[in-house]
């Protein structure tokens, strides 16, 4: 019963983790497609010296882009770094006594009481995620099928045909990753559920002495 607790234990902390890892990489390409629309349109608008409206309106969206991006990639970062710790604490002894189980479930839940509207947030992004790198892996399957018609040469596509494999890899980690920590979320709820009523029970029974 301790070992199957003990596994259990560490699916949701590993789930938790790749959750966090997911919005990581998400918010580093996001920040990165930020940057990318603001320095051409700048660099274009000092060129030129001209400012046009399309152009600030570019810059603008690709500023909030990248603003919003640096600071979800600080949040997930953080996120992280809890779920390496807890993963820590249960490596320090795999198969963890009943004592020990007790002691990373409540930090587990207390870590997800305090985090509970971000990891929510996350669970979003993941999913988003899984979406955007699925259209970005199907276009560049696309664009193989047109230059492989066109001629050209499988070699020269090979690099195109990684990339599309890359994207579809984090697709089904954005999804699958939010689907199973999901789960997870369900049972903290439960339990928070359990110890809050119990809290009130025990301060009602001390109330009634």
């Amino acid at each position: 019963m301790a070992t199957k607790t003990s596994e259990k234990l560490k699916q949701e902390v590993n789930s938790f983790m790749s959750l966090a890892l997911i919005n990581i990489v998400f918010s580093a390409v996001a920040m990165g497609l930020g940057i990318s629309i603001i320095i051409p349109n700048i660099t274009s608008m000092v060129t030129t010296q001209s400012v046009l409206f399309p152009q600030i309106v570019l810059v603008v969206i690709g500023f909030l882009a990248s603003v919003f991006s640096i600071k979800w990639l600080i949040s997930s970062a953080e996120m992280f770094e809890v779920s390496d710790e807890l993963k820590e604490d249960y490596a320090k002894n795999k198969t963890l006594d009943e004592e020990a189980q007790t002691g990373l479930i409540v930090k587990m839940l207390s870590y997800y009481r305090k985090n509970k509207p971000t990891i929510k947030i996350m669970i979003w992004v993941s999913l988003i995620a899984g979406v955007c790198f699925l259209i970005s892996g199907a276009f560049t399957i696309i664009t193989v099928v047109i230059n492989l018609s066109a001629g050209v040469q499988l070699m020269d596509v090979g690099t195109q045909i990684l990339g599309a494999f890359i994207n579809f890899a984090i697709a089904i980690a954005g999804f699958t990753a939010p689907h199973f920590f999901g789960k997870y979320t369900q049972i903290w709820d439960k339990r928070i559920e359990k110890n809050a009523k119990a809290e009130a029970e025990f301060r009602r029974q001390l109330g009634e002495e």
